[in-house]
């Protein structure tokens, strides 16, 4: 979409949030991040235009100026170039940046990936994402469980000194990775395949890897309830903390969704259509359902279904190093002519506050 296209579609989004804010509060919620969501895109489209302005201009002064501007250096041609012990100009060494003995993906890249992950059903997005800057240390945050209630002041009283009760959360971003053989030979060639290495097989690899640390959290903290169908799910969330309750959701694997979807009226044997679809995302019971594969969520024993429902922003830390990179691999036995590239990225997942998270199997 073009800046006049997404003005318009933010201006169609907010009449239909405040048309929901008539009847459902928390699809008029979610419509609105969507519309948050989308007016930021807009503001980064209008920044990349007046980029493109100002490089017009620059042009146009350096012709004048009897200068030769030199075209822009391609960061992705650079870096393709370095790996494969090509020469470098001076302009394409100072374009690429390093971190650990690792030149970093372009951002805009970054971007992609984060945007194509979302097709391989990430769970980042239901976390609370912490961007960071470093790969480990500490941060404040607030003891939800912590009794933080206001005083009343009367008039004549001092006004006392207080704090909200803090604790700090420590973070160590792990590796994840791929280790890859380079096949082409052309610079033009392997800009192309390493591209969708990244795009491709480090996507689903380090996906997978995120997932599995944050199911990892859920499983290992949500409280079993008694339950006999999946009408306790319900029961879950109603009986939910009103706090907790606006950003509430469930997990479930294939199987569990399934017999969701199955659900018939008992009488007339029709569906009853209990996940409903807003936008790309599906409800159920007002609240956003997430599907992952079986082998990630496991069914005990003598149980076939399996959920968990929570305020997984509130329960799961995701700490982001926002950082991509991509190196000669050092590894033993890769010391051949073939050049073998090493993709990581770093990241940690680590509980917070744990009071919503439910388990409900039966």
């Amino acid at each position: 979409m073009n800046i006049t296209e997404m003005r318009a579609k933010i201006g169609e989004m907010k009449v239909e949030v405040r048309t929901l804010l008539e009847s459902d509060v928390t699809l008029a919620g979610t419509k609105m991040e969507e519309v948050r969501n989308l007016e930021k895109a807009l503001k980064l489209q209008i920044e990349l235009g007046e980029e493109e302005k100002r490089d017009i201009l620059d042009q146009s002064k350096n012709k004048k100026d009897g200068v030769v501007k030199m075209e822009k250096v391609n960061e992705m041609r650079a870096i393709t170039k370095q790996l494969m012990g090509k020469e470098l100009t001076p302009e394409e060494r100072s374009a690429i940046m390093s971190s650990d003995n690792a030149v970093l993906i372009p951002k805009q890249l970054i971007m992609d990936v984060i945007k194509l992950s979302t097709g391989y059903g990430s769970l980042k997005g239901i976390c609370a994402v912490i961007p960071v800057v470093k790969n480990e240390g500490s941060i404040p945050v607030v003891d939800i469980s912590g009794q933080n209630a206001l005083l009343t002041v009367v008039e004549g009283d001092a006004i006392i000194d207080g704090k909200l009760v803090s604790t700090d959360l420590k973070f160590k971003c792990s590796k994840v990775g791929l280790i890859q053989e380079l096949t082409s030979e052309s610079v033009d060639d392997a800009e192309v395949e390493i591209e969708s290495l990244i795009r491709e097989n480090f996507v689903e690899i380090s996906v997978s890897n995120e997932n599995a640390k944050i199911l990892n959290v859920v499983k290992t903290n949500a409280v079993a309830v008694v339950a006999t169908g999946y009408e306790d799910i319900d029961t879950a969330i109603d009986s939910a903390l009103p706090s907790v309750k606006a950003n509430l959701a469930t997990i479930t694997n294939v199987t569990g969704y399934c017999h969701i979807k199955a659900q018939k009226d008992l009488t007339s044997g029709k569906k009853l259509d209990l996940i409903t679809m807003v936008g790309t995302q599906e409800y159920y019971y007002g609240h956003p359902i997430y599907v992952v594969e079986d082998t990630l969520l496991p069914i005990a024993e003598g149980k076939t279904q399996v959920y968990y429902v929570g305020n997984f922003k509130e329960a799961v830390k995701y700490f982001d190093r926002n950082q991509f990179t991509v190196a000669k691999s050092t590894e033993a036995g890769f010391n051949t002519d073939t050049v073998k590239l090493r993709i990581l990225k770093r990241f940690d997942v680590t509980k917070g506050s744990i009071r919503s998270l439910k388990k409900i199997e039966f």
